[in-house]
């Protein structure tokens, strides 16, 4: 299992392990900002379109943690199991049983190239299953599953609720990062996350940012940011495992320190952003990012290309813009 996906697999078994049972949801702190409070133009589109699509990238549903331009396979449950249920593990740290109410482990496991990761389960029922109020805690060290890319830090995550066919879980994360030779990640701040199995072939995956969520980023093309994704802002995807494909929709208020300010995101409805499994970035779709009196379209064009247009002025019309690899714009 690569580690680029560990998260996303780990969750999407842990809230499938829950379907059937009962519970409450959490939610976010605080308000988010009152709106944009910077301008696009010519000096700064660039680095607005960077921001806006490394911040979506970094907490995109099906697509959680993985580095910036990697090829994923889909995330269908057969990849999530990597997370083996509760009651198989128990045999395994029973003996480091810590508190009444089972707590498991820690236990450490090897990474498969090289590293390890701990995971703490917390069994508040001790029903010896994952169910709501549960949760786990797992701490990385240098851990690799694939070759070159590295995984250090800490995230957890608190089951919420779950119904037949839906549930969700509060995540949080700790100097999270993800490194490789060209891109890497480090997450700070939480997450609601919910799951939704509306078909055997068809899963939904939502985040919302609770509070904020800190993604501080650094690509091959020299490019470093910190971007906040402020409360409430939420990713959105649909997977359908028969065709391969994802499609996903954003949106909400988004931080750059690179670019200064504050923009707010949106992806029309009409225009989501599709994307395959064999490709690293989507190949159709649409973004707005709006500024104070300004606004940028990041548009798709394929798997490898993307364009950015700029309204400078506010006026609805579209003055300049570029065309360039999605790899050069993360």
């Amino acid at each position: 299992m690569n580690t680029r996906r560990l998260v996303l697999n780990t969750l999407s078994v842990a809230i499938l392990l829950t379907l059937g049972a009962c519970g409450g949801g959490g939610g976010g702190d605080g308000g988010p900002a009152p709106g944009p409070t910077i301008d696009i133009g010519l000096a700064n589109y660039v680095t607005v379109g960077r921001a806006t699509a490394a911040g979506i990238s970094g907490v995109s549903p099906t697509g959680m943690m993985v580095p910036l331009g990697v090829s994923k396979s889909g995330p269908g449950r057969v990849m999530a199991m990597w997370l083996h249920p509760l009651s198989k593990r128990v045999a395994l740290a029973s003996a480091q049983r810590l508190a009444p109410l089972a707590v498991y482990g820690p236990s450490t496991y090897a990474c498969s190239i090289g590293g390890t990761v701990t995971e703490t389960d917390y069994d508040n029922d001790n029903s010896g299953d994952w169910s709501v109020g549960d949760s786990a805690t797992f701490n990385y060290n240098k851990c690799q599953d694939t070759l070159g890319e590295t995984s250090d830090g800490t995230w957890s995550m608190t089951i919420t609720q779950a119904s037949a066919s839906s549930g969700s879980a509060h995540l949080a994360f700790s100097n999270m990062s993800y490194v490789t030779p060209r891109h890497s990640m480090t997450l700070n701040g939480s997450t609601d996350y919910v799951l939704t199995t509306p078909s055997p072939t068809v899963e939904t995956y939502q985040t919302t940012s609770s509070g904020s969520m800190t993604i501080a980023l650094s690509t091959h093309t020299g490019y470093t940011d910190t971007v906040t994704l402020l409360d409430g802002f939420v990713v959105y995807a649909t997977y359908d495992e028969a065709v391969g494909t994802t499609v996903s929709t954003a949106s909400g208020l988004l931080q750059s320190q690179a670019a200064g300010g504050v923009v707010q995101v949106n992806t029309p409805a009409a225009t989501p952003l599709k994307e395959y499994d064999a490709d690293a970035y989507p190949s159709s779709g649409t973004m707005q990012v709006k500024g104070m009196s300004s606004s940028l379209l990041i548009t798709a064009v394929s798997a490898t290309d993307v364009r950015l247009d700029v309204d400078a002025n506010g006026d609805g019309t579209f003055e300049s813009g570029s065309t360039m690899l999605w790899d050069d714009l993360l």
